[in-house]
């Protein structure tokens, strides 16, 4: 490993990292791009960590932050423990059967509810199906697909009135959505969700 792949690897962490906590910062739209630079990163304890990432995950490792950072903030050395592989893994399989995953989803959620309900603020309260995801009944892939095609987390933000859970839970799925695959795919979801409805 040479330090520039070490720190080429802290980069690209720290933006994805940053995407996912930061309210003000956007991986897309700054292209990845962080203030940081190869002396200091030299300097850090940790960037042995960053070489070992670097070196099991090369071309992967974008997709191996995403899968672990939108769910926790880790730092590197978290990031080598066999659990975040684990996540990484199921991640990926997810994303493999992305289009069964989610028609499964949602084809459950409708044979039991109307999307009138499933989507519906009632006195403030969790709609069913943010109920639903956070229950693990429903994927944030599942969840996010559903917000890029129907656009409910705009009423949800203005609506429910609970400020713990649903403040981080619309974050996740806002940056979620910007960085994942779920808009090259979108369309085939579109008519899949109609066929559902009707």
């Amino acid at each position: 490993m040479t330090s520039r792949e070490g720190y080429d690897a802290y980069t690209l962490y720290l933006g994805i990292k940053l995407h996912f906590y930061s309210k003000d910062y956007n991986f897309v739209r700054y292209n990845g791009k962080v203030k940081a630079d190869i002396n200091s990163f030299l300097k850090r304890k940790d960037k042995y960590h960053f070489g070992k990432l670097y070196k099991k995950y090369k071309q992967d490792l974008q997709d191996f932050y995403i899968a672990n950072l939108s769910v926790y903030d880790l730092w590197a050395g978290e990031l080598l423990e066999n659990e975040c592989d684990k996540r990484y893994r199921e991640w990926k399989k997810r994303h493999q059967k992305l289009t069964y995953m989610f028609e499964t989803e949602v084809s459950d959620q409708i044979r039991k509810y109307k999307i009138d309900t499933l989507l519906k603020v009632n006195k403030g309260q969790h709609p069913r199906l943010l109920k639903a995801y956070l229950g693990s009944e429903i994927s944030l892939e599942t969840l996010c697909i559903m917000d890029e095609i129907i656009g409910f987390t705009k009423d949800w933000e203005r609506l429910i009135q609970e400020k713990v859970v649903y403040p981080d839970v619309h974050n996740k799925i806002n940056k979620y959505k910007v960085k994942s695959l779920l808009k090259i795919i979108k369309k085939r979801k579109i008519n899949f969700l109609i066929k559902s409805l009707r």
